[in-house]
């Protein structure tokens, strides 16, 4: 396609994935100066815009910076020892997909949060002292992302695995925030598997360390009231879900706040966790409507994401649109 026709699809999914659905300036002129690499690294919303409209990764477009891409180089080669710098720049990458997998699927990023993988594996290899600890664990969060993308392709024995393989690695670089992360998706697999007594270890397991962000300190308790509640604990899930409410009433106004791989952890996102423990409660009617609510609310960029689908459905359940 043409520079102008690329840039007009850049500035057409800029535009969609706005949550205000403001217009993008983006155009041809700008689209120029990435080509001549005038311009190395442009906003992350440009970034992601690329790697959708090109169905690539930011490291394939080349939107790396030059002296990240030659210091990753040095490191994958053993010429040098990784350096936090290197990980940061493969941190952000990482922030990047996950936006991209909001706005297409599961599916159509695994590929590259795998070869992600496969490069910080070398680069944990190539690590000395506190840098080790930092590459492990940003080795953890891949495997734990992996796990989750494995859900929504119904591979339940590669979700499991990765999981495991994240809080493995959590545990070896001290990371609480990591593990927790890999023990409440773990309970999440297993609760969408219908093993509720794993769900509901896992799940105490997940919340047990109060170093923990309040993001994510929320969504294990919003998970414990569904565990509960599935149980046919009824009392206990109500009690669990009052207590998710106070958790929410807390959370920083921006998820800027949070880190970059809880963005998701603000209240549309927990209005929807709210509908499921309802619905687990029986009472499918109040779960539609909070559902219905909880959507409206979401950026427009997440409505149509793949793990926004289980909402839709509980929205329907009613009868209503």
């Amino acid at each position: 396609m043409g520079r102008d026709e690329l840039a007009g699809l850049v500035r057409d999914w800029i535009t969609a994935n706005d949550p205000d659905r403001r217009l993008s300036a983006f155009d041809g002129n700008h689209l120029g100066k990435l080509e001549r690499g005038a311009v190395r690294r442009p906003s992350a919303i440009v970034r992601a815009a690329l790697c959708g409209v090109l169905d690539a990764s930011e490291h394939d477009l080349g939107l790396i910076p030059q002296h990240d891409e030659e210091r990753l180089a040095a490191a994958l080669s053993g010429r040098t020892h990784t350096d936090h710098k290197t990980l940061d720049a493969i941190a952000e990458v990482l922030a990047s997909v996950r936006r991209l997998e909001d706005a297409t699927s599961a599916a159509e990023v695994i590929s590259t949060v795998h070869a992600q993988r496969s490069i910080v594996t070398r680069l944990a290899e190539n690590s000395r002292g506190k840098t080790r600890a930092e590459a492990v664990g940003l080795l953890a969060e891949l495997e734990q992302y992996l796990g989750w993308l494995s859900i929504p392709m119904d591979r339940w024995d590669d979700s499991r695995r990765h999981l495991d393989r994240a809080a493995v690695y959590a545990l070896e670089a001290d990371d609480p925030e990591r593990l927790a992360m890999a023990l409440s998706f773990s309970a999440y697999r297993n609760l969408r598997r219908n093993s509720l007594r794993s769900a509901e270890a896992l799940n105490a397991a997940a919340g047990r360390d109060e170093r923990v962000n309040i993001g994510l300190r929320t969504y294990t308790e919003f998970q414990r009231a569904e565990v509960l509640a599935r149980n046919g604990l009824k009392s206990d899930a109500l009690q669990a879900l009052a207590s998710a409410d106070r958790l929410m009433s807390h959370l920083p106004d921006s998820s800027d706040e949070l880190p970059a791989s809880a963005y998701w952890y603000v209240p549309s996102f927990f209005h929807g966790q709210r509908a499921f423990v309802l619905h687990a409660l029986g009472d499918d009617k109040h779960a539609a409507r909070v559902a219905r609510e909880a959507i409206a609310a979401m950026p427009a960029a997440w409505r149509e994401a793949e793990w926004a689908g289980r909402r839709t459905k509980l929205a329907l359940l009613d009868g209503r649109v």
